[in-house]
């Protein structure tokens, strides 16, 4: 039998990271850094090695803080970034030391959310941190990529070091539940991007689309609503 009591869990011992090829659209990362505007305030939740808070601290003199979850990812970034909070953006200390470095331009889950228990509070708890103006980037994987639909036809969910199939996602996103992530976390949905492949294969996102990309902006019906916790409920 499988040993699958692993399943859910970040390796602490692992450096998430990768490259970052500015020029290379067809990347989730470079994506989403195009999107910051120059000079912006930023947070970066799970930056890993920060490959992509450098690029914007060098390139478009951003202030970056991240929140990283693994102790060895976190000092190997620290060094390019404004502040460094090690722990998990789910952990309410570590929200109250987010809270106090506030507010931001924009906030950055790069292949984050899945990673969580609960993501729509994350983002609900982290709107009102945002500048008049301000978004929330990110990216997720899509599964109902055509590799998780052939294997789901074969009868296999084979879990993997990494990518779709990671062993430690929690949750997982169609391009129809990542809007309606963002719709109940309180956003609209202002640009979205799609990750392909094949690459080659620039048709038909939901099937070919490997990651789902979105550029989210505060929904005004939610403007000035506090969430429980800040309004001492």
């Amino acid at each position: 039998m499988a040993d699958n009591s692993d399943l859910g869990k970040l390796d602490t011992s692992r450096v998430y990271g990768g490259q970052f090829q500015p020029d290379e659209r067809n990347n989730p990362r470079t994506i989403i850094a195009r999107w910051v505007p120059q000079g912006a305030r930023v947070l970066e939740v799970g930056p890993g090695d920060g490959v992509v808070g450098t690029w914007l601290t060098a390139n478009r003199s951003c202030q970056v803080v991240g929140v990283e979850y693994v102790p060895a990812a976190a000092a190997t970034a620290a060094a390019q970034f404004a502040h460094m909070i090690v722990g998990s953006i789910e952990d309410p200390l570590v929200q109250d030391q987010v809270r106090d470095l506030a507010p931001y331009d924009v906030i950055i889950f790069a292949d984050v959310l899945e990673h969580l228990v609960d993501p729509w509070g994350v983002l609900r708890e982290l709107r009102p941190l945002l500048n008049p103006g301000g978004s929330v980037l990110l990216s997720v994987p899509n599964i109902a990529h055509w590799t998780a639909r052939f294997n789901l036809l074969l009868g296999r969910f084979d879990y993997t070091d990494g990518y779709l199939m990671d062993r430690t996602h929690l949750r997982w996103f169609t391009w129809k539940s990542a809007r309606e992530l963002a719709a109940r976390s309180g956003y609209s949905v202002a640009e979205e991007q799609v990750v392909f492949k094949p690459r080659f294969a620039r048709f038909w996102r939901t099937f070919n689309g490997f990651q789902i990309v979105l550029n989210l902006a505060p929904d005004t019906a939610h403007m000035g609503v506090r969430t429980e916790r800040e309004s001492g409920a």
